[in-house]
């Protein structure tokens, strides 16, 4: 990972990759920071004048209400309706209609969803909408509001009530608007009229500025509210308060408008005392979060996201094809390096990378014949050296075996004798006369077999060599006497004193190679012994030729590579395994 992280490739997609990021983001940030305060600008002036008409909207509502309560106050009709006592039925009923037929010429009959009672100061009513009263009047004469309004007499009294006084209402939060009935200016009162209004109802005049991110409060003659769109602002809490103080400030340095910073954003605060009353409407709009709502940032991330990753992609797909044909090099240097020195690259790239893969090719050609020329020289060196230690049987070897054959022929033993005498001159023959380097596995086997006959002859059938070589192996060619000298080291070493035991060879082909296994069941060796086998040669006046076990795995690296050799298992006690693999090859 570290190495893939340092190369040329890694380096110059992390720089680009790295500019290319910073430069979007910083791109970005200035697009949406410079969007954003356009945005505030712009979001702010359209809201104040939103707040403008919802000013007037609910100016016409309390206009239209106190049009309603004086003509109520200064009507006869009404004071005599509610200050009469002795009324005959068809009277009164008479008076009743005559003021219906009054209050309907009121403006009262634009606003269909306000409901409109008359208490008079003995407790007598007349609702004059289409529903029930749920209280009656004595009771209703106890009421906060009816109350204030009788202290008050010359005010119109507007407060927010949790119910109303009719069975439609008494379920759902009101605006009660009252004031006294008073044809000489307060001194002498003779009822209160009562104008209610869902206060749900009432916000349809200020639905045009609220939204998800503006709110609106409105507040009567004392500062209260009695109408939101946010109903938590309906009940008295911390954030009531603060709202309370905020309108003081405003106030207090005669601003109407002011931006303050609240939890990293920023909120506007309006505030417009509306005409010819002493009510107060505060606004209060976001433009953060309606930025926020109108800019999807995720979409906006995820285009820029998309382009970025789309140029990046062109831009690694060009790194790439540039430096592809000098990693390509790397690589091949690497092989080079690990000893394959046929590691030639494809010469490609730009003008410099060609000019540098011409210069390797012709480097790795010219080492390449150089190497050449010194392994024949080697090789030539190890064959002679190879053919010079075959042809050099030793003396000894041959004394000790003529001797054998005249002891046979002393004894009388004709048959064994020519069996014996064959086996050597074949032996001979293969050994000095054929002149190949290799030879099948068969005849290999055939100069083991004649090898066998001539030990067993001297030394006696205690040692018993059996051949397990399977039909398809016999024609592969191996080097001449490769076999013989571990045969006859087990010979000598494995069975000391005329010990008794076995010789196996096993062939046969795995893999696309040929493998050869000597297996004896002797006395077995030790580690140290092993490596004392493998660094020196034999030397002994009894072995047939001068080649050792060292020889053995010398000549199979130099033929077949540094990954051939022999290898040998042994253990004291238990045997010695020698096992040796050679490239599939068969006679041609």
């Amino acid at each position: 990972m570290v190495k893939r992280c340092n190369t040329l490739f890694f380096k110059i997609i992390l720089v680009v990759l790295t500019g290319i990021v910073c430069l979007t983001t910083g791109l970005s940030i200035l697009n949406i920071r410079a969007s954003q305060q356009a945005f505030v600008e712009n979001f702010v002036e359209s809201q104040d004048k939103i707040f403008q008409q919802t000013d007037r909207n609910i100016y016409n509502f309390f206009r239209d209400m106190t049009a309603v309560t004086s003509s109520i106050s200064t009507s006869s009709t009404v004071e005599k309706y509610l200050t009469e006592t002795d009324w005959e039925y068809t009277e009164e009923a008479k008076n009743i209609l005559d003021l219906k037929q009054y209050l309907k010429q009121l403006p009262i009959e634009k606003y269909s969803d306000m409901n409109l009672v008359l208490l008079g100061i003995d407790g007598k009513t007349l609702n004059y909408n289409d529903s029930s009263l749920v209280m009656d009047g004595e009771t209703l004469l106890h009421n906060y509001v009816v109350k204030k309004a009788l202290e008050n007499p010359k005010k119109l009294i507007c407060q927010y009530e949790e119910g109303g006084y009719t069975d439609v209402m008494k379920d759902y939060p009101v605006i009660v608007l009252a004031k006294s009935i008073s044809r000489d200016g307060g001194k002498n009162v003779c009822g209160i009229t009562l104008l209610t209004i869902k206060e749900a109802d009432f916000r349809r005049y200020y639905d045009g500025f609220t939204t998800s991110t503006n709110d609106l409060l409105i507040l009567n003659q004392d500062n209260e509210i009695i109408s939101s769109n946010r109903e938590e602002y309906l009940k008295d809490s911390g954030e009531t308060r603060k709202l309370f103080k905020i309108i003081k400030e405003m106030e207090k340095a005669h601003i109407k408008t002011m931006n303050r910073e609240e939890n990293g954003q920023i909120t506007g605060y309006m505030v417009q005392r509306l005409q010819s009353t002493n009510y107060t409407m505060l606004g209060m709009i976001h433009p953060d979060m309606a930025f926020d709502r109108v800019y999807d940032f995720r979409y906006i991330i995820s285009v820029t996201a998309f382009i970025t990753s789309i140029v990046v992609i062109i831009i690694f797909l060009l790194v790439r094809q540039q430096t592809r044909p000098l990693y390509k090099l790397v690589e091949k240097m690497r092989g080079v390096r690990e000893g394959r020195l046929n590691q030639f690259v494809k010469v490609e790239g730009s003008t410099e990378i060609r000019e540098l893969s011409f210069t390797y090719n012709t480097m790795l050609d010219e080492m390449q014949q150089y190497i050449d020329k010194m392994m024949e020289v080697e090789k030539a060196k190890r064959e002679a050296e190879i053919h010079s230690l075959q042809m050099q049987i030793n003396p000894h070897y041959i004394y000790n075996t003529l001797a054998s054959v005249k002891w046979l022929i002393w004894q009388g033993n004709k048959e064994k004798s020519v069996q014996v005498i064959d086996a050597f001159i074949r032996l001979l023959r293969n050994t000095i006369s054929n002149k190949k380097e290799f030879i099948t596995l068969k005849e290999e086997i055939e100069n083991l077999k004649d090898y066998v006959i001539i030990n067993q002859t001297r030394y006696g059938n205690s040692v018993n060599v059996e051949y397990y070589v399977l039909p398809d192996c016999e024609e592969q060619k191996i080097p001449k006497l490769i076999l013989q000298p571990f045969v006859e080291n087990a010979f000598f070493h494995a069975f000391p004193q005329g010990q008794q035991g076995t010789i196996s060879i096993f062939a046969r082909m795995s893999e696309g190679q040929l493998k050869v296994e000597i297996i004896d069941d002797g006395i077995g060796m030790d580690n140290q012994t092993v490596r004392t086998l493998l660094d020196k040669s034999e030397g002994q006046k009894e072995h047939f030729t001068g080649i050792g076990v060292n020889n053995v795995d010398d000549r199979m690296k130099l033929i077949y590579g540094q990954n051939y050799g022999i290898l040998i298992e042994s253990k004291r006690g238990e045997g010695t395994k020698i096992t040796l693999c050679f490239p599939e090859k068969k006679e041609e």
